[in-house]
This record gives C-alpha cells, sequence and structure tokens, in this order.
C-alpha cells in the first residue's frame, strides 16, 4: 500500500496540489462549498420530516436534491484533489473512513426518506422520523470526522516512513 501511496505523491498533480501557492486552498473552499451544499440540504430535509417547517409542501423540498447533487459532486471532485495532495496522510487515517460512512450513510437515508415520504402527501411518522433522527447525527458525525482529519493523522507523507525523501 505504501508503495501505491508514494506513487500518488510523485504524480504532477500532487505535487502541484501541495506546491502551488493556491492549489490547495482553493480545493479545500471548493470542498468547503460542497459540503455545504450536501450536509446543508441533506440536514435541511431531515428536519423538515422531523416537523421543522411544517407550513411548506414536503413535495416541494424535493427541489433540494439537484442543490445536493451539485454539492456532492463539487465535494468529490475537489475531495479527489485533495486526496491526491496528501493520500498516505488520509488513507491511512482511520477517521477518513469514518467520514465516508457517515456521509454515505446519512445520503442513503436521505434518499429513502424522500422514497417513502415525498410521494403520500402525508406527514412522515415513526420509523421516517427515526431514520431523520439517524441522518441528522450522520451528517454531524460526518462533518466533525471531516474536520477531525485535520488533528489525527499518524503521517502526512509516505516519507515519513519510509525515510525517502526523495534526495
Amino acid at each position: 500500500m505504501m508503495d501505491a501511496l508514494a506513487w500518488i505523491e510523485q504524480t504532477s498533480l500532487s505535487t502541484w496540489v501541495r506546491e502551488d501557492f493556491y492549489a490547495y486552498f482553493v480545493l479545500l473552499i471548493l470542498h468547503a462549498w460542497g459540503m455545504a451544499m450536501l450536509v446543508g440540504g441533506g440536514m435541511a430535509l431531515s428536519l423538515r420530516v422531523l416537523g421543522f417547517a411544517r407550513g411548506t409542501q414536503l413535495a416541494g423540498w424535493r427541489m433540494v436534491f439537484p442543490v445536493m447533487k451539485i454539492g456532492a459532486v463539487l465535494a468529490i471532485i475537489s475531495g479527489l484533489g485533495l486526496l491526491a495532495g496528501y493520500p498516505a496522510k488520509a488513507l491511512t487515517n482511520w477517521v477518513f473512513a469514518l467520514k465516508f460512512a457517515c456521509l454515505l450513510s446519512a445520503a442513503w437515508l436521505v434518499g429513502h426518506m424522500a422514497k417513502v415520504s415525498f410521494n403520500k402527501g402525508v406527514e412522515p411518522v415513526g420509523l421516517v422520523k427515526l431514520q431523520a433522527v439517524a441522518a441528522l447525527l450522520l451528517w454531524i458525525g460526518g462533518v466533525a470526522a471531516g474536520k477531525l482529519l485535520l488533528y489525527t493523522n499518524v503521517m502526512l507523507m509516505t516519507a515519513d516512513v519510509t525515510g525517502d525523501y526523495g534526495g
């Protein structure tokens, strides 16, 4: 695995992300915007299922899904760029896997809630509300795990383990 991570670290994309004055920060800003659209939309839908904004038609909340999809695409593309810059930092950290598990589970729950609830025209009850609570907790967990990535890595680059600094 370390050989694959070291190879990624030597690509021109990885070097550019690490060494260009703006690249990492632009990717980070785009990732934050994408996550805001994805997670913000998912949390808003979950809160609506829980009864917030009852004065709005549940079916009208479908307009949030295109925003979430744009956010997901933006977060994925920028996230891959960030990952290319420091693959060992992320891929050797269990918190990175936790972030993905939380976000994918939350997205699946929101999609399932929409299928079950939005076509019926009645306020969700029971299991659907429980799913909304779980989705909210998972969205929060995914964001928290993403922030913890800054502080939980065991290595930044493969050279931190191998001692090979390319010189």
